[in-house]
């Protein structure tokens, strides 16, 4: 029997999720990646210098999400040291003008499918004593015009992750929330930033942000910003809505 603690990484075929299966296979985890898409699924799996399995799945689909925890609790031994919720869909539509499918279908994918599967994994997190990671974002604690459904799931997402790491250390399971800024990833190209010379400096990597995840871990973390700074953001919005929106308003028109 392999005792090696099992990590499973949703969104684990590119970005953020592999850069960090990448840090995790140099500490000898073994990796379970989840992702829709099968060819670079596969591809991501076969780079890692240590086992890892593959498995395809919408975490938007709950019938799909229900059949994988069943796999994933069998690879596992009913013992799972690690669960990361990185799986997320960009939703690039106003307030005014979003197609309502497409507002469920992103908060399906980035809300509903963390909850979905963390809840049908507990117990073997419970049994191993396990880390949930959940890569929300900082869309989460701000709100702009043009992407109104991904900050709505975000934001769903982020209180969830929140309430979480209130009630998970009880069951000797301790959760860490990641609020990341803009990182290129195929499905975020982040292409309007990196064509303006100063937004560009807020882009960071996702090797960068993977970086910050292990050491968040490390430090005990329950919550980070990655960089540090963008925490500054919601709190700027929270403590000052009206002169944050005006602001947002006048970027948008600009």
């Amino acid at each position: 029997m392999d005792t090696r603690p099992l990590a499973v990484i949703t969104g684990g075929s590119s970005g953020i999720g592999l850069a960090l299966a990448r840090r995790l296979a140099s500490r000898h985890w073994r990796l379970a990646l989840v992702a829709r898409g099968e060819e670079r699924l596969h591809a991501a799996a076969a780079s890692l210098p240590v086992e890892t399995s593959a498995h395809i799945c919408d975490v938007g689909d709950r019938d799909a999400v229900q059949a994988l925890a069943a796999d994933l609790l069998e690879l596992g031994g009913g013992r799972i040291e690690m669960l990361v919720n990185n799986a997320g869909i960009p939703g690039r539509s106003g307030a005014l003008d979003v197609d309502p499918a497409v507002a469920r279908a992103v908060m399906d994918v980035n809300y509903h499918g963390m909850v979905q599967l963390t809840r049908l994994l507990w117990p073997a997190l419970v049994a191993a004593r396990g880390r949930v990671i959940n890569v929300c974002s900082v869309a989460g604690t701000v709100a702009l015009a043009q992407s109104a459904p991904y900050s709505a799931s975000k934001h769903a997402a982020l209180a969830w992750s929140r309430a979480l790491a209130a009630a998970a250390p009880a069951e000797g399971v301790r959760v860490l929330t990641v609020n990341p800024g803009p990182v290129p990833t195929a499905a975020f190209p982040q292409a309007d930033l990196l064509a303006h010379p100063l937004a560009r400096r807020v882009v960071i990597s996702d090797e960068a942000c993977a970086s910050a995840i292990v050491r968040g871990l490390e430090r005990r973390r329950s919550e980070i910003f990655v960089p540090e700074w963008w925490r500054f953001a919601g709190v700027l919005q929270a403590v000052a809505p009206t002169a944050f929106g005006r602001a947002a308003a006048r970027a948008r028109r600009a």
